[in-house]
């Protein structure tokens, strides 16, 4: 657990304030189950996480901590629509709505409670990006979201963000400047190649800094991205293509991509069939909708199985929607709201040991090409 003077350097190097001054408002949001049933050992874990830090924080680094809790929204990224209770940091987080709504303390708008803190962390078992992104360009704070979020993340957030944030922007650059990425997938000895089309399109980085009023994202950090050309453009077809290998519990799928799209899986295994009849629902889950570019893997970090660290890992790509990245396909392209997702694959020697990226490289107009992963490894200086 990070002690409070680890977490204060944590946020300010997050948000951008010095490690030395004190008095900031820091606002913890978090989660409770509707009912007892609803929850799991992970999410009482993080409302105990929750008020540690807020404690920790207090004491150590004399910020002023405010902790407020409501009831879940039970889906990602819905409006805070439930009331909000203010919770004393001698206390616990009550474990179920109906203790919540008896609880002693203050019960607020969210609206209000917006507007008291300049910087907050939202430890949540469902995802509260997307409403404090709305609400942060109002009011004009920062915050850090940690949807999922536990103790098997903390040594993620031991890593420099500074470290973070000029690798990943590196790469972000790179993606954005590039008009075609070619991966060499090495399968069992056989090496696979996957053209991925960047035109028209801008690579984004998850440095973890959000330094300034109206910045939100997710902790922990570590990303750069981009949506491949999705084919949009009058009379011009994206120029993804090739074949995409995907391992599952030791089976692998080789996926063939043309205009962007599998039109075909190869495998007489559990896992291509598997594959095939998801993609067979509904053709939109076809769609390659991200190339990620995680980079924690290179100190070590290992998967958790949850996709808000698992992603910052290695590379990954994404099949089906894009539009929430940065791409066109969105839930009105698929057959039924049911149907909707976004899947990433990791390609980390735990979730797929039989694969690895024996090179990476991106072309230029301008300029030479860039070599910028090497056996799963980046080329940070290359680029």
């Amino acid at each position: 657990m990070l002690n409070g003077t680890e977490l204060n350097l944590l946020f300010s190097q997050v948000f951008g304030y010095s490690a030395t001054e004190s008095g900031h408002r820091m606002g913890f949001l978090v989660d409770v189950p509707s009912i007892a049933e609803d929850d799991t050992p992970k999410w009482r874990q993080r409302r105990k996480i929750i008020m540690q830090w807020a404690r920790a924080l207090a004491k150590t680094s004399f910020h002023a901590c405010m902790v407020y809790a409501y009831e879940s929204m039970g889906r990602r990224n819905a409006d805070l629509s439930h009331p909000v209770h203010a919770i004393a940091l001698n206390d616990e987080v009550p474990d179920t709505a109906d203790l919540l709504d008896a609880y002693p303390g203050e019960v607020l708008d969210i609206e209000y409670v917006y507007s008291r803190a300049e910087f907050w962390i939202a430890l949540t078992e469902y995802s509260v990006t997307a409403p404090l992104k709305v609400a942060a360009a109002r009011y004009g704070f920062r915050a850090a979201t940690m949807p999922g979020f536990t103790y098997s993340m903390l040594p993620a957030l031991a890593i420099d963000v500074a470290v973070i944030e000029s690798r990943v922007s590196k790469l972000a650059k790179g993606l954005t400047e590039a008009h075609t990425a070619v991966l060499h997938f090495e399968v069992n000895g056989k090496i696979y190649v996957l053209t991925i089309d960047l035109r028209y399109r801008m690579g984004f980085a998850l440095s973890g800094r959000f330094v300034r009023n109206g910045q939100v994202g997710n902790l922990p950090a570590g990303e750069a991205y981009i949506v491949p050309y999705e084919g949009e453009k009058n009379g011009i077809i994206s120029t993804t293509d090739g074949i995409l290998p995907i391992e599952h519990k030791g089976e692998i799928a080789l996926c063939e991509i043309s205009e962007n799209r599998i039109v075909c899986i190869d495998g007489d295994n559990a896992w291509a069939n598997e594959l095939r009849d998801w993609i067979a629902v509904d053709y939109a889950r076809a769609n390659v909708s991200e190339l990620g570019l995680g980079i924690l893997g290179e100190w070590g970090i290992e998967p958790v199985g949850d996709a808000l660290l698992d992603e910052k890992l290695s590379v990954h790509i994404g099949l089906g929607r894009s539009e929430h990245i940065g791409g066109v396909t969105s839930p009105a392209d698929f057959k039924s709201p049911a149907n909707v997702c976004h899947v990433d694959y990791l390609y980390h020697r735990k979730n797929m040991p039989h694969i690895r990226v024996a090179r990476g490289i991106l072309f230029f107009d301008d300029r030479d090409e860039v070599t910028f992963v090497v056996n799963d490894h980046y080329m940070f200086d290359a680029l």
